[in-house]
């Protein structure tokens, strides 16, 4: 009698919503924009390596609307960097890696910069670098770069076929500090599993 009715207050809290939170999943489609801030040290032309990794800390408003989304983080790396010298322009070329949910959950996320505040040597004004800002280096114009062989290049680096580069229009460094504020556009829809209520 008593394991019967054990069983019942079991199935009643089951019935009640008592039961472990499942595991849902919810996609962030292509051409979707994701605002996030520099998590990790700072990036400057003038020391930075290709393969250095990078974070970005999420920020609202979210994707989709989602607050499931709020303190995820986005991994990346440096493609490839050159400081800036005599006749030489600087330039930074980043790729995302994956996307990790506050709970722990990750999954590869691909995606292109479309902004990202920063600050040259020789200049106290903060800027906006964007694919539709690419500067000319030599007679090449240098924005988004998808496929071809810089893609391939992140590829073999394990990271996005895509990447974001800019030749600043200055001939001197610059930097992107902790705590700057980028836009991140996605270039293929990522699925990320989440805790269901």
């Amino acid at each position: 009698m008593i394991a019967r009715l054990s069983a019942s207050i079991l199935a009643a809290a089951l019935s009640l919503g008592f039961a472990p939170a499942a595991s849902a999943a919810t996609t962030i489609p292509t051409g979707t924009d994701i605002h996030a801030n520099l998590s990790s040290p700072d990036i400057n032309t003038k020391n930075a390596q290709v393969g250095q990794q990078f974070t970005m800390q999420l920020s609202a408003p979210y994707p989709n609307g989602d607050p499931s989304f709020a303190g995820a983080t986005l991994y990346g790396h440096i493609v490839s960097v050159r400081s800036a010298g005599q006749g030489r322009k600087a330039q930074l070329q980043l790729a995302f890696d994956s996307i990790r949910l506050a709970n722990g959950e990750s999954a590869p996320l691909s995606g292109e910069i479309v902004s990202i505040a920063h600050k040259s040597e020789n200049t106290t004004a903060r800027k906006a670098l964007g694919a539709g800002a690419g500067a000319a280096v030599g007679s090449q114009t240098i924005g988004r770069i998808i496929g071809g062989a810089a893609g391939g290049v992140v590829g073999i680096l394990g990271g996005a076929a895509a990447g974001f580069a800019y030749a600043s229009n200055d001939k001197a460094n610059f930097n992107i500090a902790t705590g700057a504020a980028a836009t991140i556009q996605t270039t293929a829809p990522a699925q990320v599993r989440r805790q269901a209520r």
